[in-house]
């Protein structure tokens, strides 16, 4: 059987199921569009910022003193240039940049740090002027000259469901690659020994994955006619944003395969599939910054490859970054797509062999 044979069996599946598809690709995507409406603020508790020196007149020793003085209410970190900050604060693994000016142990002297934060992160920018006014604080008790602290805001500024948008999409996603395409490919475990004779398993199952990511065009166009019609300022279909959406559901739904059939269409293998798709939601900081959450769960997102996601489709929607910024994340979730399909391609080998 060819593979154009196997996607028009897919395509007779679909209309077989299409209440099912309807409520999947349909129904299901409207909600999460439109519940983005819903949200309001909430306050971080621990928020990566990078300090930088102003110029060449500022010591070592004097970035030392301000970094020690910050850890009271963030967690700081020491960077080398201005460029680098900034390049820190559009891929989002500082939230703020704190710029140290010269002559801060002068006590004849007057001396104004800058914090400067990106306005497209919009849960950031009220707990920002807390930071802004405590800084001031902190620094004017501890440091000689007379302290006083500004706040830069950077690139555009949105509303926070525009923020929260790209997040319900990928969240949209990841649901469907945990639950439909191990439903689909479970739905024709009673047929995988024919399905073997006329073709090989490996062919049907390449075949579900193109045609089901193929599907997910459904949802996110949905979601673009939802944007243009709340008039959300974000591009949301970035064509960047887009392949990294289509790739991460390429990514989990090779996953959710391998697992279904590593357990032989079990029950156990949907379960393990549920669970897994809770832990990536719950633990991949997809909604707020990983400040917003304990250090033991910010590091737990900074592993799982659906944060770095989240923030490459989020930022070309929101702020138009070149997808060059994040080439090496982008290498990693490529890198991270052929271990899957190895390791899928090993389950139906050994399915093969033990059946």
């Amino acid at each position: 059987m060819s593979l154009i044979s196997l996607l028009k069996k897919e395509g007779h599946w679909s209309k077989r199921n299409v209440l099912v598809l309807v409520f999947l690709l349909v129904i299901l995507p409207s909600f999460f569009a439109t519940a983005s409406v819903v949200y309001q603020e909430v306050i971080p508790r621990n928020v990566p910022v990078a300090v930088v020196a102003e110029n060449d007149d500022v010591s070592d020793n004097e970035l030392t003193i301000v970094e020690g003085g910050l850890t009271v209410f963030t967690e700081p970190t020491v960077v080398d240039s201005d460029e680098q900050a900034r390049t820190m604060l559009e891929r989002e693994q500082v939230y703020a940049v704190v710029t140290v000016p010269p002559d801060i142990t002068d006590q004849e002297a007057d001396a104004t740090f800058t914090l400067t934060v990106d306005g497209s992160i919009v849960p950031f920018q009220d707990p920002s002027q807390v930071i802004e006014s405590l800084m001031e604080f902190q620094l004017d008790q501890n440091l000689a000259a007379d302290i006083t602290a500004e706040r830069e805001v950077v690139g555009g500024e949105n509303s926070l469901p525009e923020y929260l948008f790209p997040t319900f999409l990928m969240s949209l996603l990841i649901f469907f690659a945990f639950t439909y395409v191990p439903y689909n490919l479970t739905r024709e475990s009673a047929v995988i020994d024919r399905l073997r004779v006329e073709s090989s398993l490996e062919a049907v199952v390449a075949a579900k994955l193109l045609f089901l990511t193929a599907l997910m065009a459904v949802p996110i166009v949905l979601f673009h006619v939802a944007a243009l019609y709340y008039g959300y300022a974000i591009d949301s279909l970035a064509p960047g944003a887009i392949f990294v959406l289509l790739l991460t559901f390429l990514i989990l739904s090779a996953f959710s395969m391998t697992v279904t059939v590593i357990t032989r269409f079990s029950a156990v293998g949907r379960f393990v599939n549920v669970v897994t798709m809770l832990g990536i939601v719950a633990l991949s900081a997809l909604a707020f910054p990983v400040g917003f959450f304990s250090p033991v769960r910010s590091t737990i997102a900074r592993l799982l490859p659906t944060h770095y996601a989240m923030i490459i489709v989020r930022s070309r929607m929101m702020k138009e970054s070149s997808l060059a910024l994040f080439s090496d994340w982008l290498v990693g979730l490529l890198g991270l797509l052929v271990v899957i399909v190895v390791a899928l391609k090993l389950s139906i080998v050994h399915y093969r062999r033990t059946t």
